[in-house]
């Protein structure tokens, strides 16, 4: 990344380079030491630490996985994504044992830069989908 990247720009190439291809190695360079996730589930860290891990369970569950950005919009320090995730289940996704199916589900974040790295994080997921598309059912839900 080039300092003077925009931060949709900046965006797309942790989509691109941490999401899609799982290369963890760049998350101290894009990621904020102070960042924040505000809404990680139970047992999740919500810190830097927590992105990586999140980044190595996601790549450790769904193979052949590819993340479509579907829209990225920036204004000022904000960015804000929605995109496709697709791939097959083949590992462990927080207690849920690999089904092998194809897997299509979507997500919306909301990010904050400071310091040209991401500083805290909102998201939206389609949970419900996933988990019907794995096999494990959504509970009160007809899953």
């Amino acid at each position: 990344m080039r300092g003077q990247d925009s931060f949709p720009d900046r965006m797309r190439y942790f989509v691109e380079q941490v999401q899609e291809k799982g290369n963890l190695d760049l998350i101290d360079a894009l990621v904020h030491p102070d960042f924040r996730n505000h809404t990680v589930e139970p047992g999740q860290r919500d810190d830097r630490q927590g992105v990586r891990e999140t980044m190595a369970a996601l790549h450790e569950a769904f193979s052949d996985l590819q993340v479509e950005v579907l829209h990225c919009i920036g204004d000022g320090e904000l960015v804000s994504t929605h995109k496709l995730f697709r791939g097959r289940h083949t590992g462990d996704w927080f207690g849920i044992p690999p089904s092998g199916n194809r897997v299509e589900f979507r997500v919306m974040d909301l990010v904050r830069y400071r310091d040209g790295q991401l500083f805290e994080h909102w998201a939206v997921a389609d949970a419900v989908t996933l988990l019907r598309q794995t096999g494990a059912g959504a509970p009160g839900l007809g899953g």
